[in-house]
């Protein structure tokens, strides 16, 4: 997991994401990436990365990330599939006072991709707050059992379909 400075929005397809209007509001916030290390290939290594954010500007809950193009797809996964890279770059259009916090979690379903079964592996949080205009990062840390738990009524909920175990496996 690494966490960097946004140096160019351009360079990670920012443009994508404003229809051609500037990017350059984005420079200076986070990117997040994970990736996956695992020496089984296909269905054996089939993972799924799952972000709640919260942030001052819109609640201070947690709320499953909001992935523009799983708007109507039910899936509590942003990221999925053989050994997946997480990647975020939060953002906002002005630098006003905020605080912004992810929690991303490694998962998997116990039968690829069969059935519609979450199991968590590991997590992290990251995330960063604006003040006085500054970006400052926050430091990453390791969720644990508690963290993944505490999460568990905004998944079933937002994914009632869905069945989520407790705990961490691994």
């Amino acid at each position: 997991m690494s966490i960097g400075e946004n140096l160019d929005p351009r360079l990670v397809g920012y443009e994508l994401l404003t229809g051609g209007l500037p990017v350059d509001a984005a420079r200076g916030f986070p990117i997040c990436r994970a990736s996956v290390r695992y020496a089984a290939d296909g269905y054996a290594a089939v993972f799924g990365w799952t972000q709640m954010v919260r942030s001052t500007d819109a609640s201070d809950r947690f709320e499953m990330d909001p992935i523009a193009i799983y708007e109507s797809v039910a899936t509590p996964y942003a990221w999925f599939g053989v050994k997946p890279e997480a990647f975020d770059a939060p953002s906002r259009e002005s630098r006003y006072e905020m605080d912004w916090e992810g929690h991303c979690f490694l998962c998997v379903s116990p039968d690829a991709v069969l059935t519609q079964h979450v199991q968590a592996v590991a997590g992290f949080s990251w995330g960063f707050n604006v003040t006085q205009s500054d970006i400052n990062f926050a430091t990453p840390r390791i969720l644990g059992v508690n963290d993944w738990n505490g999460h568990l009524s905004l998944l079933r909920g937002a994914y009632p379909t869905w069945k989520f175990a407790e705990g961490l496996i691994g």
